[in-house]
């Protein structure tokens, strides 16, 4: 019995809560006012600062891929060589 009436109370307080949980006028795409045009740029901001990182990285990449595929010079070679025939 004792359940039954909590999860009656429950229902009741989490109905009674939903007006009081209502979003913003902007958060449901109200198009007027500064704050929206203020979201806007800093929505943005933030896709331009994501993406110049994520484009370093991929230069980064590219960079190493393209050094790694440069061939050796003959010092490099020497050094790379097996000195185990020499022991």
């Amino acid at each position: 019995m004792n359940v039954k009436k909590f999860l009656s109370i429950l229902s009741l307080s989490i109905l009674l809560a939903v007006q009081q949980a209502s979003a913003c006028p902007f958060c449901y795409g109200a198009k007027d006012g500064k704050s929206a045009e203020n979201m806007s740029v800093a929505i943005w901001f933030l896709f331009a600062a994501i993406m110049t990182v994520l484009g370093g990285v991929g230069a980064f990449s590219y960079s190493i891929y393209r050094h790694s595929r440069t061939p050796l010079t003959p010092d490099q070679k020497l050094i790379q060589e097996d000195l185990a025939k020499y022991d």
